[in-house]
């Protein structure tokens, strides 16, 4: 990003400033103080992990949101994300997390085809991490496999990023960044929207589009300022949001 260039060159010429000046000291003789080291980076901090309250995903706010559409060979899909009275406890950058659980299933043409336990938190600047998935994939009502799986700490050392405290138009992350598994970037692609679901116009929506590997995929999701996710579609199928609770 280069929204802070001007301020970067500020700094290059105050640093070039004090490094000449202290050169000249220096040859004048005089001991000059050590330089000052920058200090690293601590990463994000998360004193209330649970406290999803992020403008444009705030998964606290509801505890069951359901949603149904067309999947890309015409059939039908609903989706049934839950909050849970449970944690997951992950270490990040020396800390302690305690995730919120969700649990999301996936139903094509009436048929159980997905579970997947999904683990996020939010950082104290308002940030949401998605620190992983828990996946079972389902055929004729029988677990198959655990394709899709990871999780923090076991198959990446980097947390994903679900959602930025404040995002705007150009922004861009990776929700999902887990080589051999899987990547998804995400950016914001347009902002200030209005968007019809569940039976009501929402008006401060933004689209962020999601560009996944290895399967080349690329699709859209629609968020509302105070809900989270309305809808997603892509050319041949498109889920909306039915209601919350």
């Amino acid at each position: 990003m280069t929204r802070h260039a001007a301020g970067r060159l500020a700094l290059v010429a105050a640093t070039l400033s004090a490094g000449a000046a202290l050169a000249a000291s220096a040859g004048s003789g005089s001991s000059g103080a050590p330089a000052a080291r920058a200090q690293p980076n601590p990463g994000p901090v998360f004193s209330h992990p649970r406290t999803i309250d992020n403008r444009y995903l705030p998964l606290s706010a509801k505890r069951r949101c359901v949603y149904r559409g067309k999947t890309k060979d015409g059939g039908t899909e609903r989706s049934v994300f839950t909050r849970l009275n449970r944690t997951k406890r992950f270490t990040y950058a020396g800390q302690r997390i305690d995730a919120a659980v969700f649990r999301d299933k996936d139903f094509e043409n009436g048929k159980h085809a997905e579970t997947a336990f999904d683990y996020f938190a939010q950082a104290d600047d308002g940030t949401v991490y998605y620190l992983g998935e828990n996946v079972r994939n389902f055929e004729h009502g029988k677990a198959v496999d655990r394709e899709g799986t990871w999780l923090l700490g076991k198959h990446t050392d980097v947390p994903g990023i679900a959602m930025p405290a404040a995002p705007q138009v150009g922004d861009k992350w990776h929700f999902e960044d887990v080589p051999g598994i899987t990547t998804e970037s995400d950016t914001v692609e347009e902002s200030a929207l209005r968007t019809k679901a569940a039976h009501r116009v929402f008006t401060d929506v933004i689209r962020v589009s999601e560009f996944t590997q290895p399967e080349g995929e690329l699709e859209y999701k629609l968020y509302a300022a105070g809900v989270g996710i309305i809808v997603s579609y892509d050319p041949d199928a498109r889920t909306a949001l039915i209601r919350c609770r």
